[in-house]
């Protein structure tokens, strides 16, 4: 993602490798968008973003779902839980991008 990033101009990425972590960041730094994976340590991704749609800081701020899971039903099952747009690893540059 950092590779992705680094080609991309006017955009900037801070991380996080927990979702604890991560939700402290989006508090307090706003970001325009957050690509959040499925599968982290701790927390998912998808109990991450049942705490970002309950905060009033960060409950405006598009967040896109990042997931190895390509299987049948996956993507359908993110966009429901509220997450703007399902992208499956490897990440396909474009499908980002457009997102």
């Amino acid at each position: 993602m950092e590779a992705v990033v680094d080609e991309i101009s006017n955009l900037t990425m801070i991380s996080a490798h927990t979702a604890e972590l991560g939700l402290g960041l989006a508090k307090d730094r706003k970001p325009d968008v957050i690509i959040l994976d499925i599968n982290l340590p701790g927390m998912d991704g998808f109990g991450a973003l049942r705490h970002l749609q309950e905060l009033e800081a960060t409950r405006s701020i598009p967040v896109l779902a990042l997931s190895a899971d390509a299987m049948p039903g996956a993507a359908e099952r993110a966009r429901e839980a509220g997450f703007q747009h399902y992208l499956t690893k490897p990440l396909h540059v474009p499908e980002l991008i457009a997102a």
